[in-house]
Parts: structure tokens; C-alpha cells; sequence
């Protein structure tokens, strides 16, 4: 206590310095009023300059409130499509959620958000099973650089290949597109940034499944088939993702068979081409000798003689005989043309030639018959005389006589010049008209060559069928 004070003694004692300011109060009431009349002036600009802070920070709220809520709009590009989503909740009626291209309103993030994404897109496939050369190279200096005794390595490591289903090594690159045909289940079962990518797999496993499947020829030169099957088998691996995309088109812009052997499977391309073309030329033709034996209606008669040769073949004699009958009426209608219904008139003008030539001898034979019963012996010497008289009217005839009383002589004869050519020509001309009869009488074609026998009866084309296939020959 006696320390306190010491201490208040000592501040008592210390100097002070003058006053600067005195402050007299008459009357407190009347001070009080003096200095709140001061203070009004500086209270109301407070006032006034409170009141325009708060109405400019009104305004100021007012306008982040605006610009929130329209912070919601946003625009769904061209070619894009989206979902609105309410807390990473994806809203709309079910088949619906999608958007339309253009400007949608909507809850401002955090409390919504409008996922959008490209809904058509394209994959390339250049290197997965394409050969990577060492320097840049068109396809064809490739080919002549490659080297047959360096072996190729299938696999994502390898060099480009895949195994076909015959053993062998291809080369193809795919290119595909797909779009987004159901952007919920696209968006619940796909991250965005790896779209492509998860594409790129599924084609890859179905190059793999598809080529596994197909031989290198069918591969190589199908023009469908590959991409169809490659298509399929990748969108089955999409589908069981329950992505919600769809394969829209998967080409093929290069395929090939190992560049070290693509020139030799290039000259059996060739071949084939060219056996095919000879395959189709000889159809061709076989059609149109078939045309030019039977006419339009050729194959009436060829199945026709398939079930005569079938009847043969099985010993079926009746049935045999029955459709030889229906194959002669079926070449005697009108409506079978080419050589056949030739060959069938010609037939019949000869037949009507022999019954017409046979009519006229069994009329002269009958007009014989009374003088024949009159005189025998005359009419038999008549009938000599008009023989030898026939004979002698040969212009290769040529009579000798001899001077009667010689018995025994030996005569060297030359026969005259006129004779002999006039000899030489008709023996051409008999020639000539037995090829000619020959050829009319021979087919252009051959029917069942397999069952032609070798010194023996074959073929059956008779009515009678004494001898044949089928038939004890006799």
C-alpha cells in the first residue's frame, strides 16, 4: 500500500504540459443540444451514404440472383445431344431425356448441369492389323519391298496381322461409324473421354472374331461380307456393354493377303478371273448350242431325257418305252425350233418321200397285175427290155459288141474321155450326198455319253427296245 503510494506521489509530482483546448459547460442541457445540432450534418451524409451502399448492394445481388438463374441456359451445339441432370440425377420421361440441338433453360449448376455430346462420331483402325514400315511407303512400294523370308507376328505387338480361319495372314484397316442412339444408358455405363476408345475395342475384338471365321480368299475378296461380319461382332460387344451406341457403317478402305505373297495371290486372282470368265463363256455357249438344237423349250426335253436315262439306269423298261414315246411326241410339237425340229421335218419329208415313191411303184405294180395274168413271159420281157434300156440311157454307159463266130478273145479296152469324167463326177457327187446325208443324220450334241458301250449295244432310242441298256442284247 505504502508502494501505491510512493508511485501516485511521484505522477502527482512529475510535469505537465499547458493546455491546449478548455472546455467550459454552462448548462449541461444546453450543451447536449449544441453538440447533437453539430453532429446532424455529418449523420445525415452517413445516412445518405449508407442508404446508397445498401440499395447498390441490392441492386448487386440482385443481378448475381439474374445472372445465376440464367447461368442455367446453355446451348446443345449442332450434331450434339445431352441430358439434363438435377444433383448428377439424370430427370426427363423415360425415351425422352435426350435433347434437341439449340437453347435449353435450365436449373444453374450445382443444382443442375446439361451433359452434352457429339452424337455421330469416327473411328479409324490404320495400324492395329496394318504393317508399320520403317520409312513412309505407299502400299505398293511395300509390297515389292517385302521380304517372304522374314515371318510375321499377329498380336497388338506384332506386325499388323490377324489369323484367318484357314491359317493365313491378313492386312485390313476399318474405319466406322457410330452414333449415340440412347444417351442414358451411354452416359450411366461410358466416361465421354473414352468413347472413341471403347469403340476402338469392340472393332478390334470383332476384326479378330470375324477373321478367325473367314478364309483369306473370302476376306480379301468379298466386297460385303468382311465389314458386315465385323460390324456385327462389335456391336454384340457394345450391346452387352449396354452402352446405347450403334455401329451406323464399318468399311473397309484396305485389305490384303501378307504384302511378301499379295503378287502371287494377285496372279491367282487373275486365274480365277479368268477361269470364271471361261466357265461363263462356256454356259454361254452351252446355251446357245441347247438353242440352236431345241429351241427356247430346251429344257423340257433335257429333263425329259434325265428321266429316260434315270428309267434305263434303273431297269424300268415300261417306264422307259413310256417316256421315249412322250420324248418323240415332245420333239414332233410345233413349238420345238432349231435343229431338232429340222432334223424331225427332214425325217418327215423323207418318210412322206418313201410312202409317196412306194404309192407310186405299188400303183404301177397293180396296173401290171391283168397283163401279168395274160402273158407272164411277156410282160417279164417287157419289163427287161425297159431295165436294159434304162442302163443304156446312163450317160456312164458304154456298150461294146463283138463280130459274131468269136469264142474265146481277150480284148484291152479304153474307155472314152467324156466317160471317164462324166464316171468321176458322179462318184463326187454320190460322196458329197452321202456326208451331207451323214451329217443331217448325226446330233450336234451328245446325250448321256457315260452310258455309250464299247462293242456292244448301248443307247435304246428305238420303240421296239430289242437292244440296248437295259435289254439282253440279242
Amino acid at each position: 500500500m505504502a508502494d501505491v503510494d510512493f508511485e501516485d506521489q511521484e505522477r502527482d509530482d512529475a510535469p505537465r504540459r499547458e493546455a491546449s483546448a478548455q472546455l467550459q459547460v454552462a448548462e449541461p442541457i444546453a450543451a447536449e443540444a449544441a453538440i447533437r445540432q453539430a453532429m446532424d450534418p455529418a449523420n445525415q451524409s452517413l445516412g445518405e451514404a449508407l442508404k446508397l451502399s445498401y440499395r447498390l448492394l441490392q441492386f448487386a445481388i440482385l443481378g448475381l440472383l439474374v445472372t445465376f438463374l440464367f447461368s442455367g441456359f446453355q446451348t446443345v451445339k449442332e450434331g450434339f445431344s445431352g441430358v439434363k441432370t438435377v444433383f448428377g440425377r439424370i430427370v426427363g420421361d423415360p425415351g425422352t431425356e435426350a435433347l434437341a440441338p439449340g437453347l435449353t433453360p435450365f436449373w444453374p449448376y450445382p443444382v443442375g448441369e446439361i451433359t452434352s455430346f457429339e452424337v455421330r462420331r469416327t473411328v479409324d483402325l490404320r495400324r492395329e492389323f496394318w504393317p508399320r514400315p520403317n520409312r513412309n511407303l505407299t502400299t505398293e512400294q511395300a509390297v515389292e519391298a517385302a521380304d517372304n523370308t522374314q515371318p510375321l507376328k499377329p498380336g497388338p505387338e506384332g506386325d499388323g496381322s490377324l489369323i484367318t480361319g484357314d491359317g493365313d495372314l491378313a492386312h485390313v484397316q476399318v474405319t466406322a461409324e457410330y452414333t449415340v442412339e440412347d444417351p442414358v444408358r451411354f452416359l450411366q455405363a461410358i466416361d465421354l473421354e473414352q468413347a472413341d476408345r471403347l469403340v476402338r475395342v469392340a472393332l478390334q475384338r470383332g476384326v479378330v472374331v470375324a477373321g478367325a471365321r473367314m478364309t483369306l480368299p473370302e476376306l480379301v475378296e468379298q466386297r460385303e461380307q468382311p465389314a458386315q461380319a465385323i460390324q456385327s461382332e462389335a456391336q454384340r460387344v457394345l450391346d452387352d456393354m449396354a452402352s446405347g451406341i450403334t455401329l451406323a457403317r464399318v468399311t473397309l478402305p484396305e485389305r490384303s493377303a501378307p504384302f511378301a505373297v499379295r503378287n502371287e495371290l494377285g496372279r491367282v486372282q487373275r486365274n480365277r478371273e479368268d477361269a470364271k470368265t471361261a466357265v461363263d463363256k462356256a454356259r454361254q455357249d452351252a446355251t446357245a448350242s441347247l438353242l440352236s438344237a431345241a429351241g427356247p423349250r430346251y429344257e423340257e426335253l433335257l429333263t425329259l431325257i434325265d428321266s429316260y436315262e434315270a428309267a434305263l439306269s434303273a431297269s424300268d423298261l415300261a417306264g422307259a418305252d413310256a417316256l421315249l414315246k412322250k420324248l418323240g411326241e415332245r420333239l414332233e410339237s410345233k413349238d420345238i425350233a432349231g435343229g431338232a425340229s429340222l432334223v424331225v421335218n427332214r425325217a418327215k419329208a423323207y418318210q412322206g418321200a418313201v410312202a409317196s415313191e412306194l404309192g407310186k411303184e405299188l400303183r404301177r405294180i397293180e396296173g401290171l397285175r391283168e397283163t401279168f395274168a395274160q402273158n407272164p413271159r411277156q410282160l417279164a420281157r417287157q419289163l427287161w427290155l425297159e431295165t436294159v434300156r434304162t442302163v443304156l440311157a446312163n450317160g456312164q454307159a458304154e456298150v461294146f459288141s463283138l463280130p459274131p463266130g468269136m469264142e474265146l478273145s481277150q480284148l484291152s479296152i479304153i474307155s472314152s474321155p467324156d466317160v471317164m469324167q462324166a464316171r468321176r463326177n458322179a462318184e463326187v457327187e454320190r460322196k458329197k450326198r452321202l456326208r451331207e446325208m451323214s451329217e443331217s443324220a448325226m446330233p450336234t450334241w451328245n446325250i448321256g455319253v457315260r452310258q455309250i458301250m464299247i462293242d456292244q449295244a448301248g443307247r435304246r432310242l428305238d420303240s421296239a427296245g430289242q437292244r440296248g441298256q437295259g435289254r439282253e442284247n440279242k
